[in-house]
């Protein structure tokens, strides 16, 4: 009888044993995949993250890009409507030049033909 209750005991604490494993187990591999489904969305988040911060600076590029290039053209556009007015203005100063000159030789002219005349009038 005493040889049955210590092989009963023994069993007993050999099965309460083996329960009490299994559990922790359980409990470690719970655990393990709690861990690695965080671990995974964690993952999964900063990914989200650099893809969103990508787009955004891709699209601050694209911008800026955009931007360079109106203000390029505007720029070009200024200088090529400021040498058309300096070519104009050009144009008109040497037209006024040439019109005053034209002017001044015609006037030359008219008082040499009347200094002529006077000479001609007091010779005769």
């Amino acid at each position: 009888q005493k040889r049955e209750k210590e092989l009963r005991d023994k069993h007993a604490f050999l099965e309460a044993d083996a329960h009490k494993r299994e559990k922790d187990l359980t409990d470690k591999q719970a655990a393990f995949e709690a861990d690695a489904q965080k671990r995974e969305k964690e993952l999964s988040d900063k990914q989200a993250s650099l893809e969103a911060d990508t787009q955004k600076r891709e699209k601050e590029l694209r911008d800026k890009h955009a931007f360079l290039e109106a203000d390029a053209q505007k720029r070009e556009k200024d200088l090529t409507d400021k040498q058309a007015a300096f070519e104009a203005d050009t144009q008109k100063r040497e037209k006024e030049l040439s019109d005053k000159q034209a002017s001044l030789e015609a006037d030359a002219q008219k008082r040499e033909k009347e200094l002529s005349d006077k000479q001609a009038s007091l010779e005769a």
